[in-house]
């Protein structure tokens, strides 16, 4: 019998409509042109923020030493993108952020898989297959070319051994990310209330603490839900995340961080800005909010302006040396109303 190797719980049933997971074994030393690799990788970065589905797509720490060519592997390459957002991005998914197949890789006690004579046990497309005869619903991302080529749909893998096989379970699949975008928003459409917003955002956004305390605020829960808030909020959250994702682990700003400062939060139409001193002094209780943690009230005035109904996004600013994620404390009306 072939035991597993590693065993992980599963998350509660049905919280999820559409599982995604990257083939990181369809890298595989193809790319003698490493900007066709960056094209391809630019186009998948840029999929995962068009869509909640692709933004939660599941990797593996393993992506960062599959060869990109026969001389560099995608650490390698990757690292040598200076001063590029896409850069930060990379890394800080596959690095630490994730979300990570081993977080919640389901158990079976027959734990080999195969596909077009490669083992992929321990990759996202053995976790797909998994998943298939689990009865969820999920599909694949490969990048093309390579030997053997991962560039069709769908995959057949085999449960057990080629020739004694225990199953074979078919895996949708996709390697153009404009058809990947499409199946994603195909399966999940936008979020149509406030919580749904939120819970959206947390999977697209995951360097933000965003508590349930925001959807639960009465001056948001009683007002109407507004696509268009909808999006210019996730456009806020994506600036703020990006300049989490910026920082390395001491806090200290890169490139892309000190950019996001530059460009968005300093000038006259700055997105993000502090409450004048005045505001600060009258509106206090009101920019007050608890801890999601537990810790000490915070007094967040830094906000980011959504000017459609005068909505205002309120967080903790500075952000502190060791903090992971910036906290996102409320999201509503504009609270500093005479």
């Amino acid at each position: 019998m072939i035991k597993a190797k590693r065993t992980y719980p599963g998350l509660l049933a049905g919280s999820e409509r559409m599982r995604i997971y990257l083939n990181e074994l369809s890298v595989q030393a193809q790319f003698q042109d490493e900007t066709e690799f960056r094209q391809l990788l630019e186009q998948l970065m840029a999929a995962r923020v068009r869509s909640p589905s692709l933004a939660g797509i599941r990797t593996t720490p393993y992506l960062a030493d599959r060869p990109v060519s026969h001389q560099r592997n995608v650490r390698q390459v990757v690292q040598s993108w200076r001063g590029s957002p896409i850069a930060s991005a990379v890394l800080a998914w596959v690095g630490r952020n994730g979300p990570f197949i081993e977080a919640d890789r389901l158990v079976e006690d027959e734990d080999l898989f195969q596909c077009l004579g490669i083992e992929v046990t321990d990759g996202g497309l053995g976790e797909a297959a998994r998943r298939v005869k689990s009865g969820e619903s999920v599909f694949t991302i490969s990048f093309p070319g390579g030997t053997p080529n991962f560039a069709f749909s769908p995959l057949c893998v085999v449960h057990g051994f080629e020739d004694a096989p225990l199953g074979t379970y078919t895996v949708e699949n996709f390697w153009e990310m404009e058809a990947a975008v499409a199946r994603a928003l195909f399966e999940q459409g936008p979020a149509t209330n406030w919580r749904e917003m939120i819970e959206e955002a947390r999977q697209r956004f995951p360097r933000l603490d965003l508590p349930n305390a925001l959807y639960e605020e009465p001056r948001l829960s009683r007002e109407p839900f507004d696509p268009i808030i909808r999006d210019r909020f996730y456009v806020l959250l994506e600036y703020l995340n990006a300049y989490m994702c910026g920082r390395d682990d001491a806090g200290n700003e890169g490139p892309v961080s000190l950019e996001i400062l530059q460009t968005h939060f300093h000038g006259e139409r700055a997105l993000f800005s502090p409450e004048s001193t005045t505001n600060k002094r009258d509106f206090r209780n009101q920019m007050t909010f608890p801890d999601p943690n537990g810790g000490d009230n915070i007094f967040a005035h830094y906000h980011g302006k959504i000017s459609h109904r005068v909505f205002r996004l309120h967080f903790d600013w500075p952000v502190p040396a060791a903090a992971i994620r910036l906290k996102v404390l409320y999201l509503g009306p504009k609270l500093t109303k005479a």
